[in-house]
């Protein structure tokens, strides 16, 4: 169900999503070229959302009412026009786009709905992730092949 609404919601978007290449210089070192070429972005006045009764089937009744600037759906991402030129949250989402590449739909949307509920958004190891990375990458830390970095912490062998 949710894999679907997912699918219908990116196709829709396909004639005005960007490409992430144009962020091959601000994150090299962090993310190989030919992996941005794969992501893109879409600058929207409103986040997509899945329908009230599908979340609420999914746990996740209310999960859209937080301050929500950008979703990841998969190899394209959703942005706010008022956070669409922060880089910390563009390097955000790819991080999310990363985790969508190494778990596989299914997974990913599996896995974080769990962490989830379990969890909370604040304490959910997958966006903890994304926020320690980001954080890194903000306060100009070393440089990390944030694609290794994500397998490993997420336990995928190479």
């Amino acid at each position: 169900m949710i894999e679907t609404w997912i699918r219908q919601v990116n196709r829709q978007h396909e004639s005005v999503r960007q490409s992430c290449s144009q962020f091959a210089g601000d994150f090299e070192g962090y993310f190989a070229p030919e992996f941005l070429a794969q992501c893109h972005f879409v600058v929207t006045p409103k986040i997509p959302t899945p329908d009230e009764r599908l979340l609420t089937q999914l746990g996740l009744g209310g999960f859209f009412r937080h301050n929500l600037a950008g979703l990841t759906l998969n190899d394209t991402y959703y942005l706010l026009p008022s956070v669409a030129e922060n880089r910390r949250i563009h390097f955000h989402e790819l991080v999310h786009v990363v985790q969508w590449q190494q778990l596989g739909v299914g997974g990913f949307v599996s896995r974080y709905l769990q962490e989830y509920r379990h969890y909370g958004y604040e304490h959910m190891p997958l966006e903890r992730m994304a926020y320690e990375l980001d954080s890194r990458f903000v306060a100009g830390g070393p440089l990390i092949d944030v694609e290794h970095h994500v397998r490993t912490r997420i336990g995928i062998s190479e």
